[in-house]
């Protein structure tokens, strides 16, 4: 449907050649062009006092599980978890993300082989009847020690919302958990008994054999060639483990455990994404690499929400007053280098051509900059 031509003044657009002050022109859906101006004309929208950014786009985020199970043992409606996670995604700002799914095991009690398809067939249901207000696509986190694993990704191998595939280990011991003491305290005081820790680790342990996660990882990595889906490569650690990516076709280091990892990641040309709680928090819940110390040694290229949506729109402010960064390079994280890390090509920044992913903000109070409108191919959705 043709939309009529939509002016948006505002002092403070962020483009990607720094921060203008103009009107944003948005026809069927897309920037056709920016014009400076001073100040807002007649019929024109008039955003001053505030700051206009490109839509955020979130490639890992691990929050429709809870949606789907708010309580442990008490499962939500597949359908009304879809739009409860797509309307706490909004509300951030938040206009394209990658419902980041697990393919393995149990979280809090919930069955993820069993939550897998209920999940995506009501987000694809949603969104076929218009219910949804941020573009849901899928990134399929792949656990290489499960030996079901391929038998899970098997029916989604071509789903046409398949934009991510990342591979992953997390056996105690090693990456993300190297420090099998701080997950057990970690886990003691989220309030798990003893005898739950206990069976956690066992499950994590037994049965463990380590030319599954080989033959995994290698079926996942020819899956991602076969497709052209981008390939993650997660909680890498070392420098042997950063190769392993590179020569793998992954070109995405996410949530990258040491500096170290980071930095060859870099120079290797992958992406390095870190979470955003990570970066409000000021540092990793499992001890691992601070996503501020990333960015200070200006290794930084994404933030992704994680586990709390409106992590992604501090993280990005915070760039701007706790480093220094220039805003363009700050909203970067959180705008196009996360859209083009996943071959989308027409979103993430305020330029003609692009998608009318926009979001309007007001620097709030406490330090938190607070999402007032939210539009999406020139539709306010929020």
């Amino acid at each position: 449907m043709l939309q009529d031509e939509i002016r948006i003044f505002c002092p403070e657009v962020i483009t990607p050649e720094g921060q203008i002050s103009g009107d944003i022109i948005v026809r069927d859906g897309h920037i056709v062009a920016i014009e400076p101006r001073a100040s807002a004309g007649k019929g024109v929208l008039d955003w001053s006092g505030d700051i206009l950014i490109a839509g955020l786009v979130d490639i890992h985020t691990d929050n429709f599980e809870k949606h789907y199970q708010p309580r442990p043992g008490a499962l939500w409606d597949a359908y009304g978890a879809a739009l409860a996670q797509d309307g706490q995604c909004a509300s951030a700002g938040i206009t394209t993300v990658l419902d980041s799914l697990a393919l393995h095991g149990s979280k809090d009690g919930l069955d993820r082989k069993t939550a897998l398809a209920p999940m995506i067939e009501a987000m694809d249901a949603a969104a076929k009847d218009g219910a949804l207000r941020a573009d849901h696509l899928l990134h399929l986190r792949c656990e290489v020690t499960n030996p079901e694993l391929m038998d899970l990704v098997a029916p989604f191998r071509d789903h046409p919302k398949l934009r991510l595939l990342s591979v992953m280990d997390h056996t105690p011991g090693q990456r993300q958990v190297s420090d099998v003491g701080r997950m057990q305290r970690n886990l003691a005081e989220a309030g798990h008994s003893a005898e739950e820790i206990s069976n956690m680790m066992t499950f994590r342990f037994e049965g463990r054999d380590p030319s599954v996660a080989i033959e995994n990882r290698r079926k996942v990595v020819t899956l991602a060639k076969e497709t052209g889906v981008p390939l993650a490569a997660h909680d890498d650690a070392t420098l042997d483990h950063v190769e392993e990516a590179h020569q793998d076709g992954c070109t995405i280091s996410e949530f990258p455990v040491t500096l170290e990892a980071a930095r060859r990641a870099r120079e290797l040309g992958m992406m390095n994404a870190m979470g955003g709680p990570n970066f409000v928090r000021g540092s990793s819940h499992s001890g691992n690499l601070s996503a501020r110390a990333c960015a200070e040694a200006d290794l930084l290229d994404i933030i992704a929400s994680d586990y709390v949506p409106m992590s992604m729109l501090r993280s990005a402010f915070l760039m701007i007053s706790l480093m220094g960064w220039a805003p363009e390079k700050a909203m970067a994280t959180v705008s196009v280098n996360p859209a083009r890390s996943v071959c989308l090509r027409d979103r993430g920044e305020i330029a003609p051509g692009q998608r009318a992913d926009l979001l309007r903000v007001s620097r709030g109070a406490q330090g938190w900059p607070t999402p007032k409108e939210v539009w999406r191919e020139g539709m306010r959705v929020a």
